[in-house]
């Protein structure tokens, strides 16, 4: 029964780490738009794209580990 506690925590921690990565995808997602719209390419622009794509390959990386974790979820008893 620990296992399966302690798997359940695992996802329950990966979901938070998604949420959180999530809201500041669309944080900084906003102020590029903003300076997009203004016409400001200044190097915060481009500093905010990297981190813009940063943040999707670690949203990515933590949907894997989630979809793993999960099948691995059926077979604990």
């Amino acid at each position: 029964m620990a296992d399966l506690d302690r798997a359940k925590d695992y996802i329950n921690n990966i979901r938070l780490y998604m949420t959180m990565c999530l809201a500041l995808i669309i944080a900084v997602g906003s102020g590029i738009s903003k300076l997009y719209v203004s016409n400001n390419f200044s190097y915060i622009f481009f500093v905010g794209n990297f981190i813009v794509v940063f943040l999707l390959l670690i949203f990515i990386f933590l949907a894997k580990k989630l979809h793993k974790k999960t099948d691995e979820l059926k077979d604990i008893k």
